[in-house]
């Protein structure tokens, strides 16, 4: 468990050094995003302005960038997390990116990776080594935890396709 953290200095100079240390501390366990790094350190208590100069400077030498953060952030969402192109970018957004930078590293990185892969692992771990769908509700179900994932629904009746026997896939209820 960790020690909570300690009391901001009441000295100005002592507490810009205090958050610097706080924000490369911070940083240096992952990327984040300028506007999830202010939410920390002012959770801390560290004054605004003192904020303000820490982001400045972590951003002009390199340190704090949100473009970085964001692709790395989608990376891990779609290649270890399985997520679809929606998903990602709604999480991007609750990681305190904007809606275009999240659109934007979606896009990027599912330019790298092929979708269709990534909806066809999730449909093979959730099958469990079934080689086809039993029954409607089955298709449903399995349906609905991929849309949930964030992958589109063309691309889900793509991957279930082969494994669904009937003619025509089941109608909603």
């Amino acid at each position: 468990m960790r020690p909570p953290p300690s009391p901001v200095p009441a000295d100005p100079e002592d507490a810009r050094k205090a958050a610097h240390g706080a924000a490369l501390r911070l940083l240096a366990g992952r990327e984040m995003s300028t506007a999830r790094l202010r939410e920390r350190l002012g959770a801390r208590g560290y004054p605004e302005d003192v904020i303000q100069g820490i982001v400045e400077r972590l951003t002009r030498v390199g340190v704090l960038d949100d473009r970085r953060a964001a692709l790395a952030a989608a990376r891990t969402l779609v290649a270890v997390r399985h997520r679809g192109r929606h998903r990602v970018a709604r999480e991007l957004e609750g990681l305190g990116f904007s809606k275009e930078l999240a659109q934007d590293a979606t896009e990027s990185v599912l330019a790298e990776t092929d979708e269709r892969e990534v909806v066809a692992k999730v449909v093979a771990s959730k099958l469990r080594g079934r080689r086809s769908i039993p029954d409607p509700a089955s298709y449903r179900r399995l349906f609905a935890a991929l849309l949930r994932r964030g992958f589109p629904a063309d691309l889900i009746r793509t991957a279930l396709r082969p494994y669904w026997q009937q003619r025509a896939e089941p109608q909603q209820e």
